[in-house]
């Protein structure tokens, strides 16, 4: 990695670095609603992690994305010495690691309030990290969107793409008997169900990634 891909990476993270840390506050606080224990707390913090997270990742590729065509940094940035395959590895390494490092923290986090709360199901484990991962995914999905098109109008489509598959999602999967069987249960159950969602995620996840790799390396303007 050059040290023009390493300042592009930084320049992002310089910006975004008060989101970040106001999200993942709001993130600390919803496992805190997670783990007070009650119907009433639990759904009050699963409803507000999943706000932060989905969100978060809106905010975070309208910013480094979006706004760098329509504010026109993205030509001032071309007339620096890079080429398009390091300004594409930079933005996309950039918009991982943003999302990646709060929602790794927050993922852990929710582990650590399900396993150690005698106050909550530790059955929960398995359904809370895949649907947990599915919002990494849908957040590749809409980074991949907003490099891809570099157009406000597809990526917030793309967000409300994301946000609607979620609940459909959700229904699938707490319908799922393997998984939805243990999950008010004190025994942690990682059935085959549930590998197979979460390996399913992660390919999609590398897959988008990809994918937005080829597309860009095949374009021939980036202004």
């Amino acid at each position: 990695m050059n040290t023009m891909v390493k300042r592009l990476i930084l320049k992002d993270w310089y910006f975004q670095r008060w989101l970040i840390g106001g999200y993942f506050a709001g993130g600390v606080v919803s496992l805190a609603f997670l783990g007070m224990g009650g119907s009433g707390s639990f759904y009050a913090g699963t409803v507000l992690l999943m706000t932060v997270l989905i969100a978060m990742g809106a905010q975070v590729v309208i910013g480094t994305v979006v706004r760098e065509r329509s504010q026109q940094t993205l030509p001032f940035i071309m007339t620096l010495p890079v080429s398009t395959w390091e300004y594409t590895t930079a933005k996309i390494l950039a918009n991982v690691t943003i999302f990646l490092v709060p929602w790794t923290a927050l993922v852990a986090g929710t582990i650590g309030v399900l396993a150690g709360s005698p106050r909550v199901p530790i059955g929960m484990i398995p359904f809370a990290v895949i649907v947990l991962t599915e919002l990494f995914a849908s957040y590749c999905l809409t980074l991949a969107v907003a490099i891809v098109t570099e157009s406000e109008g597809w990526t917030i489509g793309a967000i409300v793409f994301g946000n609607l598959f979620l609940q459909g999602f959700l229904y699938f999967v707490a319908r799922i008997r393997s998984i939805a069987g243990p999950m008010g249960g004190p025994h942690l159950v990682w059935s085959r169900d549930a590998s197979f969602l979460f390996v399913g995620e992660i390919g999609v996840i590398l897959l988008l990634l990809g994918i937005t790799f080829y597309v860009q390396s095949r374009k021939t303007d980036f202004l």
